[in-house]
């Protein structure tokens, strides 16, 4: 059959399920209809959405047994894998992946609907099995004299009944199948051999009671083993330390025993041979170096390296994965429950097939990958394989989406006697248990750490040196820096010892450069907005650590594909720089950020050495357009802006005024500003606020409601992390009652306010400065009749002391992102609106029931 002759067969097939009952025992229909060849192109567009709908609403007959039928098949081929029907199988997972969203439109989290539950579930059929058992159970010995059955009648059919209420849903049997055909020999991965391991002959492994690893003896036992060779002693040495190392940091973080338990789930990737990638927990020759078991007993890749001759599969059985677990995007966002859905819940489940060794394909495809390997001669595209670069975007989508659900996981490290990571036997059978978010809360190795950071650097780094190449786009150009985005935050979320890795053993500033790039050249675009908004929460994460202060001060010298000021300075610069550039020209939507903007450079500049020219003027600046009465009285709580800025400039002021001379000078140089502040009186705020806004006008910008879609919850701690209780500490919360566009009542200064202004304004250590050096200033110009060189100014602000002329200083406060149901509820929320824009090729979602988020009308553009 022609492919032309297919596809009109495959149309013919198709509309007939929309128009006419076909029965589920025509098996000449059906039979011809799974044997037709299509491609997933061809799927989604003979059957668009319209005709599922109508296949739902109005045909639900024909829905049910071409889910039934298509679910059933992949069940056979994950039991019977023979490659004769491998093709046959792709069909079945392309009509899955194609209804599967449009069940869920009336699934757990859309509208309900009896039937959708009864075809998934099987509720309602349990439920009337049971009846029908119960009553069998009411009938005495009487009723069997007069029934004519015996007993062994009556056992063969309770036999019956006991297998149909074990008969699984078919909801978990498409996930199950799903995560079965992601590692299927010579469909998704090569032929393996299972792992021999003792506690593979149970799923409990049983060991001694709860006790501390012995490392540190381990290492010992190597140690004195290639004592005989010098340069196996060199290695071992070498080993040694970074095993003393990792440890250090684990023991720093609380985590550094391994407990052996009793009982556990096993959470072992096996077979390990069916990993995708090289990366976290494996090597390049395919060794597994999860746990602690014997070198001896890790198991070699067949091929002894990773094939890529799978990934077409690989990508059609991963977008049905993600179809499955797709039913979010029809929960109303004020409504979503991480916790409600039952098809997440299964492919996160302790028992979920294959989720350990799902979940290291998933995260090692993505950080193993390097675009500048994906070109050849400087021309991308025409030799890459865009199949992979399609399946390392994908791969981030999935494990993001399967990270996006569930309770965070326990990062306490427990073994069995064999060395194998296991999961508590009640910890896995708690309700919101989620296999992924623990296996990534567990990694705590140097190595798996540092791959996980260079992985993500190289890629996120991607993003201007595509640009940057001597050959104008000489490497393949990335467009999942979203979605990298979210899986950094989950990883800084999850796993403690992550974050605290970055900022001590590698170059964070490494990070920072392409978070400030892709901020500052998204900054006005509003399909960007949520990208500037993961970029600006990272930042938010990273500074709330001291040790990402004092790494910023690391001299600055990447050249960056933009328009961004020539400054020479710091990383601490380049934050400060693109931050203000996004105030001064960015896009409306970004003001919720303008707080956590200034929470960021408030955070690190007590540690920022020496600030440049550029960075100090636009500093101040910054000052002087959010005192200005456009700013100041657009809402009662809007001088918070001006006090986040007197606080950067105390901090530097204080902490660092010999390297920070610029910035004195700037200061200087806007006294005025500082005067006006400082002056303000009740009369003049009116007149001032009356000026701004005449009666007809309302403030364009609204500091009172600009946190509202940020939804982002800031600690105020010490600096050695203990928590400062202060009436006016930075919160930014949900404000349903109003919006950033709707109307409201103008504000008016008060005495109430003038006075309240004036206790949170930290304005004194400014005015004591201006104080002091502004006569000093005065008197340079009057002696040099006005021509004084700037030069000459800042060489007198080194030689000058402020010891004794200052007010005590501060304690260090900073601002720590704390985590709450908001932010949560809105990365979800901008995960999926990523993924749906994302999927338009084939367009695995259609916009018309989404709920999550609002959708245009106009067509979606990935």
């Amino acid at each position: 059959m022609g492919a032309s002759a297919s596809k009109i067969k495959f149309r013919e097939s198709l509309n007939s399920l929309t128009t006419r009952d076909v029965s589920p025992d025509d098996a000449a229909f059906w039979d011809e209809l799974w044997k037709i060849p299509s491609s997933a192109e061809e799927v989604f567009e003979l059957l668009t959405p319209p005709a599922a709908r109508r296949l739902r609403d109005e045909r639900f007959e024909n829905l049910a047994t071409l889910f039934t039928q298509a679910t059933a098949q992949l069940c056979q081929i994950v039991e019977t894998p023979y490659t004769i029907y491998f093709d046959q199988a792709l069909n079945c997972v392309r009509v899955l992946t194609r209804v599967l969203p449009f069940l869920l439109e009336k699934g757990d989290l859309g509208e309900s609907d009896a039937g959708v539950e009864l075809l998934c579930w099987g509720d309602a059929a349990a439920e009337e099995r049971r009846k029908r058992k119960e009553g069998k159970k009411k009938k005495g010995k009487g009723d069997k004299k007069h029934s004519g059955k015996s007993e062994e009648d009556e056992e063969e059919f309770d036999d019956e009944d006991d297998e149909e209420d074990n008969q699984e849903p078919l909801a978990l049997l498409v996930v199950h199948a799903a995560m079965h055909m992601l590692f299927l020999p010579q469909f998704t991965c090569d032929f393996y051999e299972e792992e021999s391991s003792p506690s593979d002959l149970d799923q409990y492994s049983s060991s001694s009671e709860s006790e501390s690893d012995s490392e540190n003896d381990d290492e010992d036992e190597s140690h004195s083993e290639d004592r005989s060779n010098d340069s196996d002693h060199d290695q071992s040495e070498m080993k040694r330390r970074v095993a003393k190392a990792d440890m250090e940091t684990q023991l720093e973080a609380g985590l550094g025993k391994v407990m052996r338990i009793k009982r556990g789930v096993r959470i072992y990737p096996s077979p390990s041979a069916v990993v995708w990638a090289p990366g976290v927990g494996f090597t390049q020759d395919g060794k597994c170096l999860i746990g602690t078991r014997n070198v001896n007993e890790q198991v070699l890749n067949p091929e002894l390296a990773y094939t890529r001759k799978y990934d077409k599969n690989r990508i059609e059985v991963l977008r049905l994965l993600l179809a499955a677990c797709s039913d979010p995007l029809f929960s109303p966002a004020d409504e979503y429950n991480p916790l409600a859905s039952r098809w997440m819940s299964i492919a996160v489940a302790a028992d979920s097939p294959n989720a350990s060794c799902l979940f290291y394909s998933l995260l090692n495809t993505v950080v193993s990958y390097d675009p500048s390997n994906s070109s050849f001669g400087g021309v991308p595209g025409k030799f890459a394989s865009d199949t992979h670069v399609k399946l390392v975007e994908l791969s981030a989508q999935v494990l993001c989406v399967l990270l996006d659900c569930g309770l965070s996981g326990d990062p306490l490290q427990f073994e069995n006697k064999h060395g194998e990571p296991v999961v508590p036997v009640t910890e896995a059978c708690k309700g919101g248990f989620n296999i992924f978010r623990i296996l990534l809360a567990r990694i705590n190795q140097g190595r798996d750490l540092t791959i996980m950071y260079r992985g993500f650097v190289r890629l996120l780094r991607n993003s201007f040196e595509a640009k940057n190449g001597l050959l104008m786009n000489s490497q393949l150009r990335l467009e999942c820096y979203q979605e990298l985005l979210v899986l950094l935050w989950k990883t800084l979320e999850e796993n403690p010892l992550f974050l605290d890795f970055i900022l001590t053993r590698c170059d964070v500033c490494e990070l920072v450069v392409p978070l400030c790039y892709l901020m500052h050249v998204s900054r006005k675009e509003s399909a960007q907005v949520g990208l500037v908004h993961i970029c600006t929460f990272i930042l938010l994460k990273l500074s709330g650590e001291r040790s990402f202060g004092v790494s910023l001060n690391r001299p600055f010298r990447t050249k960056l594909p933009c328009d961004l000021p020539l400054f020479t300075g710091s990383h601490a610069d380049l934050v400060c720089i693109t931050l203000h550039k996004i105030v001064v020209s960015g896009s409306y939507r970004l003001v919720p950020l303008y707080s956590c903007f200034l929470t960021v450079i408030c955070n690190y500049s007590p540690y920022w050495r020496s600030m440049s020219l550029v960075s100090s003027v636009k500093l101040v600046n910054l000052f002087e357009l959010f005192s200005s009465p456009k700013f100041l009285y657009s809402g009662e709580k809007a001088y918070r802006h001006v006090a986040l800025l007197l606080e950067i400039f105390n901090n530097v002021i204080q902490y660092q005024y010999n390297g920070n001379q610029h910035l004195v000078y700037a200061i200087v140089r806007r006294k005025d500003s500082f005067g006006r502040l400082a002056s303000l009186t009740l009369p003049k705020a009116i007149h001032q606020c009356e000026k701004a806004f005449p009666v007809s006008e309302h403030p364009e910008y609204d500091a009172d409601t600009a946190e509202q879609v940020a939804a982002l919850s800031i600690q105020d701690v010490d600096e050695k992390g203990n928590p400062i209780n202060e009436e006016d500490d930075a919160t930014m919360t949900t404000n349903e009652d109003s919006t950033l566009t709707g109307i409201r009542e103008r504000f008016v200064p008060t005495e109430a306010w003038i006075a309240e202004l004036r206790s949170s304004l930290p304005i004194e250590t400014v005015n004591r400065l201006l104080q002091h050096l502004v006569p000093v200033v005065d008197e340079m110009c009057e002696r040099k009749n006005g021509v004084v060189d700037e030069i000459e100014i800042l060489e007198v602000f080194k030689e000058i002391t402020m010891v004794g002329l200052l007010p005590v200083p501060h304690a260090i406060v900073i601002r720590k992102y704390q985590p709450n149901q908001y932010t949560s509820i809105w990365f979800t929320a901008f995960l999926w609106g990523v993924i749906f824009l994302r999927s338009q090729k084939p367009p695995i979602f259609d916009g018309k029931c989404i709920e999550l988020f609002q959708v245009s009308n106009e067509e979606a553009e990935p």
